[in-house]
């Protein structure tokens, strides 16, 4: 922060112009320009002189609109608005709409106690004056310093609306503040992840005093490192003060995941079918069913069935319970009709079946029960399964049919 001479100028209209008494340039080699009041306006900027790489501040409680006009306002190359914006309606033309950038009430770059947390409004040039809800000329000043490139060529602080068109050769004022603040180092930690519902701790460090805003989902705003549980992604500003009044700000944000939208069904043989997740875990009666992980379980007991999804950011949602009553007894009558062939078998097993006997579903156990997959064949008479990838063993395949089940015990080599 540049310690400069404070002067406290006003503004006088003449034929819808607005000049300034004792105008004032605060760097004549400067390109930094600050339009910032409460009220807003509807105003021009007239870029009369041939400054190059020109930055333009603006900041109002109420929406600008906005006009640069004038032989070199193509020597503008960045128009920054960060104020409240309050109807969402500020507008910049007669520039690149790409060098434009319109950011309702952003944090602040200083910290001052007399001063907001966000960027909404400043208007006043004495750096003593508590503005009573906006910002402190010194915490508008720090910000376009901050965000802008070069250095302040004039600015232009006001209660009242603007109106009318304001000259660049005309200047205007440097309201920066007479003192320089006491700087210190506070952090505010990493960012966090969690899922909704869930909690993370917050680190503040460096200071004796805190204060965190928002507030919202926060344990306690004002200790060093309370626990964060908002219900949607939040970046929050601490704000720390030392033993000698010095202070610092920092921000951490705390990324919020949704739950998992878990659904489950049920069709065909007892077949189950959740959806929403990454992963899937099965639950019957209430207890974990071994290496039930996928999509699909076929129901082998009359019983409550869930699930538990986790996403792929690993937020973990539990489904309804679903009876399902499986038609579990198997027909040896339509083995007669079925043929498997190689048995056994090493990198495809074929199963033949006559022409008025249809598979719907095929399901694979290994010796444990174990499910190992679950696949819906094509329409045709005979089926092509790769078992490659199985491990040698005796499998068990379920052939659910427009007929019954079937069972077979088939060895992969």
């Amino acid at each position: 922060m540049k310690q400069l001479l404070l002067f406290t100028l006003g503004l006088v209209s003449f034929n819808g112009y607005y000049t300034l008494n004792a105008q004032t340039i605060c760097n004549p080699a400067g390109n930094i320009l600050i339009y910032s009041n409460y009220d807003g306006g509807d105003f021009t900027i007239n870029i009369d002189e041939n400054i190059p790489n020109l930055r333009i501040g603006l900041c109002s409680y109420a929406d600008f609109h906005v006009t640069i006009t004038g032989a070199y306002s193509s020597n503008v190359v960045e128009v920054l608005y960060a104020g409240y914006n309050a109807d969402y309606t500020t507008s910049v033309t007669g520039v690149d709409a790409g060098i434009v950038s319109i950011l309702n009430f952003p944090p602040v770059t200083l910290f001052d106690a007399d001063g907001y947390g966000f960027m909404i409004c400043a208007y006043e040039c004495d750096s003593t004056y508590v503005p009573g809800g906006c910002n402190t000329v010194d915490q508008a000043t720090d910000y376009f310093l901050t965000y802008l490139d070069g250095s302040i060529r004039y600015s232009n602080y006001e209660y009242g609306i603007y109106a009318g068109t304001f000259n660049m050769s005309d200047g205007g004022n440097c309201c920066f503040g007479a003192v320089e603040p006491c700087v210190i180092a506070v952090g505010a930690g990493q960012d966090g992840e969690i899922c909704v519902g869930d909690s993370v701790q917050l680190k503040g460090t460096g200071a004796v005093t805190y204060s965190w805003t928002p507030a919202i989902g926060l344990a306690d705003a004002s200790i060093a490192e309370p626990y964060a549980s908002p219900a949607t992604t939040t970046t929050y500003i601490l704000f720390g003060t030392d033993a000698d009044g010095c202070s610092g700000t920092d921000t951490v944000t705390v990324i919020v995941y949704p739950l998992p939208l878990v659904t489950i069904s049920i069709s065909g043989f007892g077949t189950l079918t959740a959806t929403g997740g990454g992963t899937y875990q099965w639950y019957f009666n209430g207890e974990l069913i071994d290496g039930a992980v996928g999509e699909f379980y076929i129901a082998e007991e009359n019983g409550f069935y869930s699930v538990e999804v986790t996403s792929t950011e690993g937020c973990v949602a539990l489904s309804e319970e679903l009876f399902a009553q499986p038609i579990s007894i198997a027909n040896s009558y339509l083995n007669q009709f079925i043929n498997y062939y190689p048995n056994p078998a090493n990198d495809v097993l074929n199963i033949q079946v006559t022409s008025d006997l249809i598979v719907e579903q095929v399901v694979i156990y290994n010796i444990n029960g174990q499910l190992i997959q679950t696949l819906i064949p094509t329409v045709g008479n005979t089926i092509t399964i790769s078992v490659e990838r199985f491990s040698a063993g005796l499998y068990t395949f379920k052939l659910f049919t427009n007929q019954g089940l079937a069972t077979a015990q088939i060895i992969l080599e």
